[in-house]
């Protein structure tokens, strides 16, 4: 990184707890060294999960718990790091995941929104929030909950969702939401998941899922075939303990923000994307307990 803020395209973003007060806090991670410098802490911020870049550099987190309890969108000033409501309230109920269209307009994971979770769409400039998707998918006895969502290539929104059967969340499925008019479809459901989490896209399009207690415990990664829904395991236990977020570095490198790896510090693990090999970048020191991550983009107009 150039300086402690302003931070380069590559700079690795994470949500995580503040070592020393336990104030929900938002990071920046240099790629290479794998220093952590907080960017922002405690104010608004309560407990930080989703994290997003938008097309200027400024940071985008959700918080499930901000403004009293309903939640909200907070953006970061990339140069100082100040906090700035974005949206908060209506109809968030535990905002989770997020991420920033083509457009700049703002997409929110809410699994309890609307009583059987939801996508919101949120102007950037506004912050008027709309219901892009809610309910249950398709041909689903079961309340699926969003905790994860991403973008496709051709502006398609991906959404993790976790079961909920007798009060225990877990297994879950990937469903793609149309972006105009919020009809789901399942692209794969079941088979490796055990507590799906995170979700990203590869280069060539290939689905990217995070589960924290896939494989017996311990949790990975698991790559679903956009088209068929097919799934392979890619990286499985080893530094794992409760993989949560996930994001995809420009030269294909995957990295995993893991809330309890290294002796419940949490960490940011990087994984080979050929061979699944796991490599720690960055744990403990000034965070603790790293819930999601996304990448610095060079900012376009």
């Amino acid at each position: 990184m150039a300086s402690e803020l302003n931070p380069v395209p590559g700079t690795i973003v994470i949500t995580a707890s503040e070592a020393s007060s336990g104030a929900g806090a938002v990071f920046l991670v240099d790629p290479v060294a794998g220093s952590a410098t907080k960017m922002s802490s405690g104010g608004t911020l309560t407990s930080p999960v989703g994290i997003a870049v938008e097309r200027d550099g400024n940071i985008l987190v959700a918080d499930a718990d901000a403004f009293g309890g309903p939640g909200g969108v907070i953006r970061l000033d990339r140069k100082t790091g100040k906090q700035t409501t974005v949206s908060s309230a209506g109809l968030f109920s535990n905002p989770f995941d997020i991420v920033v269209e083509a457009t700049g307009s703002i997409l929110v994971a809410d699994p309890h929104a609307s009583g059987v979770g939801g996508v919101i769409r949120v102007d950037p400039h506004t912050g008027q929030q709309t219901m892009a998707s809610s309910g249950q998918g398709p041909a689903s006895a079961a309340s699926l909950r969003d905790v994860g969502i991403a973008l496709e290539a051709d502006g398609s929104i991906l959404v993790v969702e976790q079961t909920l059967a007798g009060g225990t969340q877990g297994g879950g499925r990937v469903t793609r939401v149309d972006p105009a008019s919020g009809a789901r479809t399942v692209v794969c459901s079941g088979g490796l998941f055990a507590s799906a989490s995170g979700v990203a896209v590869e280069a060539d399009g290939i689905i990217l899922v995070a589960d924290t207690n896939a494989f017996g415990g311990g949790g990975g990664v698991i790559r679903v075939d956009p088209k068929t829904g097919a799934q392979t395991k890619l990286a499985s236990v080893g530094s794992f303990v409760s993989p949560l977020g996930i994001a995809v570095e420009t030269d294909g490198r995957i990295l995993i923000a893991d809330t309890d790896a290294f002796a419940g510090k949490g960490a940011v693990i990087r994984v080979d994307a050929a061979t699944g090999a796991q490599t720690k970048l960055s744990s403990g020191g000034t965070f603790q307990g790293p819930r999601r991550v996304a990448l610095v983009r060079a900012p376009s107009s």
